[in-house]
């Protein structure tokens, strides 16, 4: 057993094909691993069966499974927002509905926590289309430009803080720019971050929620933050 406690934080959106195995993996993983755990379900306002699925599993698990709802869907960053910050153990991880990683994988993560603030994953093997690998690519390389954040994969949903860290930090924006202003803000704070491979699976079940209108809303959010960080330092 660890002797941290962990909250595990899980954002989902017409997720009803993958959040009950999401879910009862993490349980299954953090109860053999953590005498101190939670897990919390972010339904972000989901029009599938994602919410009462959770609801089943909280009364199966009890007060270790917490499901947040939001009655309307307003964004990845606000699912995240909504779970990160109403998590109260010594770490806190988070990633997504879909299945695509192993959270077994954060056994490898543990003996390096201690010495540092966020330790995050990298997709070795990324299991998406070729043209999704490709605007990552040109994402993360746009975002070093602009902000020197030299991070091999900004996006990968899989990434564990000291609750130290996660307390100074915050999230403005709703949508997907989350997994980059966090990072970015991190840099700025001089927290120490440590990248690590992980596994990636193609998804199985359900549909991703990433649409093409969603690369311009992040890019029109990379602008606010970088006028915001540049204002600040004038």
């Amino acid at each position: 057993m660890y002797p941290n406690s962990i909250s595990f934080v899980i954002p989902a959106y017409n997720e009803q094909d993958n959040i009950k195995r999401s879910v009862e993996s993490a349980f299954n993983f953090l109860s053999g691993n953590f005498s101190d755990f939670e897990i919390i379900a972010v339904d972000d306002g989901s029009k599938d069966n994602t919410e009462a699925i959770c609801k089943n599993l909280s009364s199966q698990y009890g007060n270790r499974i917490i499901t947040i709802r939001h009655p309307q869907n307003k964004g990845y960053g606000a699912a995240l927002r909504t779970g990160l910050f109403s998590s109260n153990k010594d770490l806190v991880f988070y990633t997504d509905a879909d299945n695509q990683f192993d959270i077994r994988e954060i056994s490898n993560f543990m003996p390096y926590i201690a010495d540092y603030d966020l330790v995050i994953g990298y997709r070795k093997n990324r299991q998406d289309r070729l043209i999704r690998k490709f605007c990552a690519f040109v994402y993360n390389r746009l975002i070093f430009l602009l902000f020197q954040l030299d991070v091999k994969d900004i996006d990968c949903s899989f990434k564990l803080f000291k609750r130290t860290a996660l307390s100074r930090l915050t999230i403005d924006r709703d949508e997907f720019l989350v997994d980059t202003e966090l990072l970015i803000k991190s840099k700025l704070m001089n927290f120490k971050i440590k990248q690590l491979p992980v596994a990636h699976f193609s998804r199985q079940a359900g549909k991703s929620t990433v649409r093409l209108h969603h690369i311009f809303s992040t890019l029109r959010d990379v602008v606010f933050l970088y006028r915001k960080l540049k204002l600040s330092k004038r």
